[in-house]
């Protein structure tokens, strides 16, 4: 189900944001009782999107284009959910991915283009399209001692035990 969350960037009041935060725990609630994976949107919003996800023990899911903090990975993948990384770890200012790609579980890593946003370096600013996601497992590669090729076999395993289509 999805892609459901909070997005705080564009939500400036308070009002905006209780309405969201409503709408996202119901959403959950409803992917429970359907027992569908949720894709998670979190911008700007990690605490509430935590505590709502906390509040429904039984969905299980992908935080997108993850920019969280370890500790909060942690507590994601200890409940079952997997991280979905975009071109934005490749960025010079990418400052938590590294650690976080570092730790986190293989089998939970997911790796995404969020296309036409978030274009890896070198074409940060430019359209993005599926092609680009190469740099993406480049970099994990890098982080994680491993070839390229092994990034996207495991990626591309995650993606469909996912979506059910292994």
């Amino acid at each position: 189900m999805g892609e459901i969350g909070l997005d705080y960037y564009w939500l400036k009041t308070p009002e905006e944001r209780a309405n969201s935060r409503d709408f996202f725990d119901a959403q959950l609630s409803l992917a429970e009782e359907l027992n569908l994976p949720a894709i998670v949107h979190d911008r700007d919003a990690h605490r509430d999107c935590l505590d709502i996800v906390r509040a429904h023990p039984g969905v299980r899911g992908v935080f997108h284009c993850y920019s969280g903090s370890l500790e909060d990975a942690r507590v994601l993948v200890d409940r079952g959910w997997m991280l979905s990384f975009t071109g934005n770890i490749t960025f010079k200012n990418a400052r938590r991915a590294p650690d976080i790609l570092r730790w986190l579980p293989l089998e939970r890593l997911m790796l995404e283009t969020d296309a036409p946003y978030m274009a890896p370096e070198p074409y940060r600013g430019q359209r993005c399209d599926s092609t680009m996601i190469a740099r993406s497992a480049e970099t994990v590669a890098q982080l994680r001692g491993l070839t390229r090729d092994e990034v996207e076999a495991v990626t591309l395993e995650n993606g469909k035990k996912f979506f059910g289509i292994a």
